[in-house]
């Protein structure tokens, strides 16, 4: 089985509910029925209140929705491509290889009891990074998935994270990515308040802010505020 990701650029002003309706109303019935399992779904929609933690910036088209599937071989999923890749002005998807670093209720807060397709207590984070250009690909993959991923799980509230290393673009034209992250936390005032969101600790925002500059490419990163919609 192989994973891909949709990452969909949309206008900041197109109503979060109406996105919402489309893409879990048509989006996703469309992927399942192209034969697409274990759905997730990541929208910038009225469920969310804040930007997050590095939105793009003014002028930049925003990201407004994630959305990840798995199929039996990508170079065979001409239909769910489709499917998912008519959302958006701009619409690139991704072949990935996931690690699912913690899931909910193992090292922090409760096993999920929500049922599919029912909103995600919390607020996610979908970050897209890059490897610091000092690095070779080598060293940016043991850097990030040795000292970055357990890092951060002990010094941030972060309930579930979920890490998808891009092997290649699938769509024409892709922009570049190397890895896109997904972090679910408790709230959006736990994301807002930067004390909070290192455990009220700032020797943990330092040690934090050490790594990411280490590790990545700090003008190209974007972490943006979603609402999750999980069907598996």
């Amino acid at each position: 089985m192989e994973k891909i990701i949709h990452l969909v650029r949309e206008r900041v002003d197109r109503d979060g509910g109406e996105w919402r309706a489309e893409v879990l109303g048509s989006v996703v019935p469309a992927l399942v029925d192209a034969g697409a399992t274990a759905v997730s779904v990541h929208l910038a929609d009225d469920g969310v209140g804040i930007a997050g933690p590095a939105p793009a910036p003014g002028g930049e088209l925003p990201l407004r929705a994630a959305i990840a599937y798995w199929v039996p071989a990508h170079d065979r999923a001409e239909r769910a491509l489709a499917a998912a890749g008519s959302l958006g002005l701009r619409n690139d998807a991704y072949l990935v290889t996931e690690a699912l670093w913690s899931d909910f209720g193992q090292s922090r807060g409760e096993p999920r009891g929500w049922a599919d397709g029912e909103r995600s207590p919390g607020l996610v984070t979908v970050a897209l990074v890059h490897r610091n250009p000092r690095l070779d690909p080598r060293t940016f993959r043991e850097l990030w998935y040795r000292h970055q991923s357990p890092m951060s799980e002990r010094v941030q509230p972060r309930l579930r994270y979920v890490r998808n290393t891009v092997v290649h673009p699938v769509s024409p034209g892709a922009v570049p990515v190397d890895g896109i992250v997904i972090e679910s936390w408790p709230s959006e005032e736990i994301v807002s308040d930067i004390e909070a969101f290192h455990l009220g600790d700032v020797g943990n925002l330092t040690i934090m802010l050490d790594s990411v500059q280490d590790c990545f490419d700090m003008d190209r990163l974007r972490s943006i505020a979603m609402s999750e919609y999980l069907f598996a």
